[in-house]
């Protein structure tokens, strides 16, 4: 059954539908008839899932249809990364009414995403995140940006899509790894705003999983409210918006350490979660219980539950140190209330931060 998430913010209204078959099925002809058309192609992407977007495409007669295939990594997520893009766009003479599909994970729809509002000033977005990561967080909600000499997403905008399909056969090609990072930015969510969805994932989580596409499909839906209502409210993060930091602030930090190297970004968020609801406990918001019950979860969903021994604090610091969530000088962490509720918390002393570490 197709689900529908209304996201409206001071600069636009779009539509976030989740379903299955919606590459194949979705009627793009309101938005893409007689339009010129790029799709960035996540390589990780499988080929049939690009050709069965572009057959549905095809059928609205576009003025021209073209791909591009992108390598999506921390490093290629940079100005020279996102230069083909800007090549193909100007080597076939786009105009400002073509329409640009991103069709991959969450660093394709940031690099896509800010290609589209720079280009021209700014082009249609369409945006089809194909892992359970970008379908929960980075699809939703216009942050676009790139990595720029060590300091994550520091070059970007605020950049609505025109339309996010969430089509649920993408995840079909996925890992288990891959299905644990979504995860944890929808355990994230029920975290800070939604007690009844957190029981509801430590439920299915530490019974073994979700079962079928209607649990799936259930859940981002449930998720997705939580994050396009909080966007709804607070488009460029001057207030509730920061609270989808939770965990963040910890994780963009772990990514830049040496002792992390491979671990992904939902990892590292597990992690941060782990940390960040340490210090809430620290601060005396919420009980050990609690922190236990969210620890678990965690683990359970597939997520690292431990900092290595030779993690490096220092190098931690200075990770912290160039963090975009720094303001007038303080750096701001989320913390938890209780289940459900979340809160931004300044000014935690060295050796506060440095106990929610030892998890």
């Amino acid at each position: 059954m197709t689900k529908s998430v209304l996201v409206r913010t001071a600069s636009s209204n779009y539509e976030v539908i989740i379903d299955k078959f919606l590459l194949k099925n979705y009627n793009f002809q309101w938005l893409a008839e007689n339009k010129q058309i790029l799709i960035v192609k996540d390589s990780q992407v499988p080929e049939k899932f690009l050709k069965s977007l572009k057959e549905n495409l095809e059928r609205l007669n576009p003025l021209k249809l073209i791909s591009i295939e992108i390598e999506t990594n921390e490093e290629t997520k940079s100005i020279e990364g996102i230069q083909p893009i800007y090549e193909i766009l100007n080597r076939n003479k786009f105009n400002r009414d073509c329409v640009i599909i991103s069709l991959g994970g969450g660093i394709t729809t940031d690099m896509t995403g800010f290609v589209a509002s720079s280009y021209l000033r700014g082009v249609s977005l369409i945006q089809i995140p194909s892992t359970l990561l970008a379908q929960v967080d980075a699809a939703i909600g216009g942050k676009t940006g790139i990595n720029f000499q060590g300091a994550k997403n520091n070059i970007g905008a605020f950049y609505q899509p025109s339309l996010v399909l969430i089509d649920v056969n993408l995840l079909s090609s996925l890992g288990k790894n891959e299905i644990s990072e979504g995860l944890a930015e929808i355990i994230k969510h029920s975290l800070i705003a939604d007690k009844s969805l957190f029981f509801q994932l430590e439920q299915k989580i530490n019974n073994g999983a979700i079962e079928n596409d209607t649990d799936l499909i259930k859940i981002i839906y449930e998720s997705s409210l939580i994050k396009s209502s909080i966007v709804s409210n607070d488009e460029k993060e001057l207030g509730d918006r920061a609270l989808l930091n939770f965990g963040h602030t910890y994780g963009h930090a772990f990514e830049s350490s040496m002792s992390l190297k491979g671990f992904s970004h939902g990892q590292a968020v597990g992690l941060g979660m782990i940390c960040a609801s340490k210090l809430s406990m620290l601060l005396g918001n919420i009980e050990a219980e609690e922190f236990e019950r969210i620890k678990n979860v965690i683990q359970a969903a597939g997520l690292p539950n431990k900092l290595p021994d030779d993690f490096n604090y220092s190098e931690f610091k200075e990770a912290m140190s160039r963090d975009k969530k720094i303001l007038s000088n303080k750096l701001r962490f989320i913390t938890l209330n209780s289940i459900g509720r979340a809160q931004i918390s300044e000014n935690i002393d060295e050796n506060t931060l440095l106990e929610s570490l030892k998890i």
